[in-house]
């Protein structure tokens, strides 16, 4: 998904089952220095903010990252 400075809760909500439902977890590098130690406390950790501020474009960077995230556990990215 392209940045967006904000984004819907429809498009939150289909993420949060996304990840409700595959329960990825692990560690991977997202690149460009980006290591993430532990999806699922990124997701639950985030998962407040993200569904009450997804309109608000202090967190569209953080929200963005968990797009990111999904798209390259659903690509194939290997976690450790």
């Amino acid at each position: 998904m392209e940045y967006k400075r904000t984004y819907t809760q429809e498009e939150v909500k289909a993420l949060y089952d996304w990840y409700d439902t595959t329960q990825p977890q692990g560690a991977f590098d997202l690149g460009h220095g980006l290591k993430i130690i532990d999806v699922r406390d990124l997701f639950e950790n985030t998962r407040t903010i993200a569904m009450e501020k997804c309109d608000n474009t202090t967190y569209s960077g953080q929200i963005h990252t968990l797009f990111l995230v999904q798209e390259a556990i659903a690509g194939g990215a290997a976690l450790y």
